[in-house]
């Protein structure tokens, strides 16, 4: 049981550090599929489905200037699913 509560706190906190990262993708990945321009330099019109998404997607976007905070977050966190997968693989060799 332990070990499972632990592995949850691992993914809130990778999900957590790589926010700003995921916000960025879906940012430039929605503009691209709608055919919108998002960037720093301001809101542009994205209109979807009758609605403005552009103020929304700029934010999202801008939001990836976070990534300096966390990327040492980011990269810890990959280290340490590393080590997580590692010791999975080891304990299903010993256990066969």
């Amino acid at each position: 049981m332990r070990r499972a509560r632990w592995l949850w706190v691992l993914a809130g906190a990778t999900l957590l550090a790589w926010l700003p990262m995921l916000s960025v993708m879906f940012a430039s990945g929605f503009a691209d599929w709608a055919g919108c321009r998002v960037d720093e330099g301001g809101g542009h019109p994205c209109v979807v489905g009758g609605s403005d998404w552009g103020p929304l997607l700029t934010s999202m976007f801008v939001m990836g200037w976070m990534m300096l905070i966390t990327a040492p977050f980011m990269l810890a966190s990959l280290v340490a699913w590393v080590i997580v997968l590692v010791a999975w693989l080891r304990h299903r060799r010993d256990a066969s």
